[in-house]
């Protein structure tokens, strides 16, 4: 590089070149080619991250955004929608597992993902259309000091280098640079969820002719390839994942609720996913023959974090290093697609010319209060019912159709102002907040109901959910609202009288008081207990049946 007075000095350092960081890239030089973007990714090679499975917010940031149509219809799988397979203890046929899903193929382009090929993909077309990379290098410090005076030092080939920048956008995933540099990382402790993930060789597909002989209810049913969707097997406090990749391998794995659910734990990953999913009759017929591939493991503890403050004077964060919440319903790069666009709308501004002080604080509080609505709306304590096929089709119905006639309707009609804010903010997004978290508490409290008066999963051999009308981006998606709205009316009038098992305050609670209770009697009898004291769970929250 030529030896001038800026040759070290940049409009936007990129810290991380994965999917975030690369798209930003490619959004700031595309509107001003003029622009010194460095991009520092760590790795020598992306690995395959999950994530693989997009909705269709991404699907429109991917395609109408970033361009990308040909490239994921040559290299990746298209999505015919998400389906879900449940099952009662006691049964291995999976001609009985009721299921949920759609019947026609999906509106909307939606993908499973490759994420290695797809992010050395944008990383590349990063540098072809100009921005500068450096890869494999290390982040060795860096300061904020706002807009123009901030400095990154990272290393690469042995050399250490130190470069201004009149931006840094944090781009780094769950390592999350800036969030852990100042302390403002939080983990979400009423979501205690927990994953762990293996990709697989050898899997018997649902559309094969083996499968369908194996299992014979699968020769009838949707029009739609069952094996294109993301598959869930659905359990009470837990999920699997299943979903098809490019090369023939299949990602697999499980998220659970630490209050309700333990997986097995001895052994590898792979060991322990893979005994998992045979214990289920659709993982049965994918999974017994397979085999995890090895060194393609992962696991995490506490799954959903955030950071308390995502954007200051000369720097932004996004993707995953600004927060994840849970990978039920795939939306993780929705919100990395709504973050860096946003972000490099500000970006863009302040480098223009104009005063962005007022745009970075409304994009913080933006960011925070959609995360928490989000959360709150769609996962809050859902761990508790999604084993059950009748509560699950009820929330389906109306997680999707408010989903589809909301942020999915508003990016494809005004994409622009759409993307330069965050999903559920504002005044509407508020309402639709606030009645989702509401029927989602209150199939919570159904739930609880059924455990106690034993008919909890009561429907799950034997029924088949389709939807026979695709969900549509526009009001069209009202008439799956009211079906989901009518099976949840239909399922508080079915449980009215019954008192529900205690919730997870309640229960610890009481299990406090048990523990309390015991050592009270141990102390008077000057003896040791001759039985441990139950779990929280297996004392008071029940097991569905």
């Amino acid at each position: 590089m030529a030896d001038t007075p800026d040759a070290d000095h940049y409009d936007v350092v990129v810290l991380g070149g994965a999917f975030s960081g690369s798209s930003l890239g490619l959004l700031l030089i595309r509107e001003r080619p003029d622009l010194r973007i460095l991009i520092i990714e760590k790795s020598t090679k992306f690995d395959r991250k999950v994530g693989e499975s997009t909705s269709e917010v991404a699907g429109c940031f991917l395609t109408r955004i970033l361009g990308l149509s040909n490239h994921l219809a040559g290299r990746h799988f298209q999505k015919h929608g998400l389906r879900l397979w449940f099952n009662e203890e006691g049964n291995e046929c999976p001609n009985r597992c009721s299921e949920i899903g759609p019947f026609a193929q999906a509106r909307f382009p939606t993908y499973q993902l490759d994420r290695e090929i797809l992010d050395q993909y944008l990383l590349d077309q990063s540098a072809k259309e100009g921005c500068e990379v450096v890869r494999p290098a290390t982040i060795k410090s860096f300061e904020l000091d706002g807009v123009d005076k901030n400095t990154v030092t990272y290393k690469q080939d042995g050399v250490t280098r130190t470069v201004t920048a009149k931006w840094v956008a944090d781009c780094s995933g769950k390592a999350a640079l800036i969030a852990r540099k100042r302390g403002t990382l939080k983990t979400l402790d009423s979501h205690p969820v927990h994953s762990m993930w293996v990709r697989f060789r050898n899997v018997r597909c649902l559309d094969s002719n083996e499968a369908r002989t194996m299992a014979p209810s699968l020769q009838d049913g949707p029009f739609v390839p069952r094996g294109c969707a993301t598959n869930h097997l659905m359990g009470h406090g837990w999920w699997c994942w299943i979903i098809p990749l490019s090369n023939g391998d299949f990602s697999a794995g499980i998220t659970w609720d630490e209050r309700l659910f333990t997986p097995p734990s001895d052994g590898q990953v792979g060991q322990r996913l893979k005994e998992h999913l045979l214990s289920h009759p659709i993982g049965k017929l994918m999974f017994e023959d397979a085999e995890p591939i090895e060194n393609d493991a992962r696991s995490y503890k506490y799954l959903p974090y955030y950071s308390s403050e995502v954007c200051g004077d000369g720097w932004i964060s996004m993707g995953d290093s600004a927060g994840f919440m849970d990978p039920l319903y795939s939306q993780g790069l929705d919100y990395c697609a709504h973050a860096t666009y946003s972000s490099h709308r500000i970006i863009l501004s302040s480098l223009s010319g104009e005063c962005v002080k007022e745009r970075v604080s409304k994009h913080d509080k933006q960011y925070r209060q959609s995360y928490q609505r989000w959360y709150k709306s769609l996962y809050h304590n859902k761990y508790q019912y999604i084993g059950d096929s009748e509560l699950m089709r009820a929330a389906f119905l109306m997680d999707l159709a408010t989903y589809f006639m909301g942020p999915v309707q508003l990016v494809y009609k005004y994409t622009d102002k759409e993307f330069s804010q965050m999903p559920y903010f504002g005044f509407f997004g508020g309402l639709f907040a606030k009645f989702m978290s509401f029927y989602n508490r209150r199939l919570e409290v159904v739930a609880r109901k059924r455990l106690r008066n034993g008919t909890y999963a009561r429907n799950n051999l034997d029924h088949s959910y389709f939807l026979r009308k695709s969900f549509e981006g526009s009001p069209l998606a009202a008439g799956h609202l009211f079906r989901g709205v009518r099976t949840w009316i239909k399922l508080e009038i079915q449980n009215a009288f019954t008192r529900p098992a205690p919730d997870f305050a309640e229960a610890v609670a009481q299990a406090d008081s048990m523990r309390e209770s015991s050592s009270d009697m141990v102390s008077k009898a000057e003896m040791p207990p001759t039985e441990t004291t139950p779990s929280a769970s297996e004392t008071v929250l029940g097991t569905a049946k």
